[in-house]
């Protein structure tokens, strides 16, 4: 089954099932707190899907994962979860 997503610009034009990037700024130091969120919603991730990097003044971390979706509403339940951490600052 495809499903494909029109309104919401995060997965606007996806075809779904599909590998999808998750972009997360958080505080330094949360990278295990969003790595949790993105295994209840798509299953642990493979180490060379995860890509992290610090900020300039090292007061936040820019986390990248690589993850397999199947359905639109996946997706957009885990941007609610991630969203729901006090540590998540901004989300692409």
């Amino acid at each position: 089954m495809t499903e494909t997503r029109g309104s919401d610009a995060r997965s606007e034009g996806l075809t779904f099932p599909c590998r999808y990037p998750v972009k997360v700024m958080a505080e330094s130091g949360a990278r295990s707190e969003v790595l949790t969120v993105v295994r209840r919603h798509a299953g642990a991730a493979a180490p060379e899907e995860v890509r992290s990097r610090p900020s300039r003044n090292g007061r936040y971390e820019a986390i990248t994962v690589t993850v397999a979706v199947e359905t639109r509403a996946q997706l957009e339940a885990l941007y609610v979860d991630l969203q729901r951490l006090d540590a998540v600052k901004m989300m692409l």
